[in-house]
């Protein structure tokens, strides 16, 4: 299970966590949760897939979104801030991608953007997935995640 390690720093820090999915659509959460006590480190999660729920549940502005772009740098770290202030964790994870095969308005390829947000430093990391499967663009960038976050920690 990739996310024991995590887990454990976690627990033994003190932390929570809360991810604000879009691409991988609930992975990176249910990473997590497969270890027993999983309450104790995730404050929430929430999958805003849509632009619709993007704006409805994380309160990015549709001006952010169309400036930047869904699938952005921009708003990845938006999407990290806003889960932290949402769920109220000491971590925010922000996820937005193309998982393929079909792109994203506005977008070129398959790819992720990353931002982890630990206290008040900001972290952002891009993942090229020109080469995976949809599924397979899933789980890197999941397994992805969980090695910045191992690192972070």
């Amino acid at each position: 299970m990739i996310s024991k390690e995590l887990f454990n720093k976690l627990l033994d820090k003190g932390l929570t966590i809360a991810f604000a999915e879009s691409m991988t659509g609930g992975a990176a959460t249910y990473e997590l949760m497969k270890n027993p006590g999983a309450s104790k480190v995730i404050s929430g999660s929430i999958v805003a897939y849509s632009v619709k729920q993007k704006h409805n549940l994380l309160n990015i502005t549709l001006e952010d979104i169309n400036k930047y772009g869904i699938v952005s740098k921009e708003i990845s770290s938006i999407m990290a801030r806003k889960i932290k202030d949402v769920i109220g964790s000491d971590i925010g994870v922000g996820i937005t991608g193309n998982a393929g095969p079909t792109l994203q308005e506005k977008t070129l390829k398959q790819e992720a953007w990353v931002s982890i947000l630990c206290k008040q430093e900001m972290k952002v990391f891009y993942i090229d997935l020109e080469a995976y499967s949809r599924v397979d663009a899933i789980e890197k960038t999941v397994q992805f995640i969980y090695e910045k976050l191992n690192t972070i920690l």
